[in-house]
């Protein structure tokens, strides 16, 4: 059965907040109020902070908008795929607005040196990049 991009980002969404729920953290989806979050997470210790979670189910560009840089932010990249198991990559907002400024400035020096084909930017992250932070739960606050 295939599954919507909506289904895929709730699908993202329940399984990190399972996952944070193994470790000790308590979760909540947030709503409206708190744009850029869709978890509020309290850690073992108590302290708060939130997590942007991106899903996808097909290995592709990760979209994504210019991150801002806040140390009570993290961002997760979850591969929710068909068939296998969920993969989550956990990293801070300042590493991943520093990715996604990578992809930006790789993106106009392109159109730069190609000035008769420029394509618009696409706000986000390459595939792989995230991939150095699989399960990488300890970034989080504990």
């Amino acid at each position: 059965m295939k599954t919507s991009n909506h289904n895929t980002e709730q699908s993202a969404r329940g399984y990190l907040m399972y996952q944070l729920a193994r470790r000790g953290y308590n979760v909540q989806f947030t709503d409206s109020r708190f744009p850029g979050e869709d978890l509020m997470v309290s850690s073992p210790s108590g302290k708060h902070f939130g997590i942007d979670v991106k899903g996808m189910r097909t290995k592709n560009f990760w979209l994504l908008k210019e991150p801002t840089a806040n140390p009570e932010l993290f961002y997760a990249f979850v591969y929710v795929p068909e068939v296998g198991y969920p993969r989550v990559f956990i990293m801070t907002s300042e590493v991943a607005l520093k990715f996604w400024q990578e992809v930006k400035e790789d993106n106009y020096a392109r159109n730069l040196v190609n000035t008769k084909k420029k394509s618009p930017f696409v706000p986000g992250i390459n595939w792989t990049t995230p991939h150095q932070y699989e399960d990488r739960y300890d970034l989080l606050f504990t």
